[in-house]
């Protein structure tokens, strides 16, 4: 008769130290879900950013190049 205890207080250590590690994992899940979430708005955050930055450096080519276009009309008239 005691070893059919024993089997069953063992199996019942067995599940509890499974239960506790099942609660463990989704506890780091939730922490992990949470950080991912945070992580895809940063890099949301930066894709704006970037996006951005990439309008403004356009804008800014664009109005050097019709500023040299201008100088090279004012040199080439002149030079004419």
């Amino acid at each position: 008769m005691y070893v059919v205890t024993d089997l069953f207080t063992t199996l019942e250590q067995k599940l509890e130290l499974v239960l506790s590690q099942i609660g463990s994992l989704k506890e780091a899940n939730a922490a992990l879900q949470k950080s991912l979430g945070e992580k895809e708005q940063a890099l949301k955050h930066a894709e704006a950013e970037l996006a951005k930055v990439s309008r403004e450096r356009e804008m800014v080519r664009e109005r050097i190049d019709k500023i040299l276009n201008r100088l090279k009309i004012i040199d080439t008239g002149e030079s004419a």
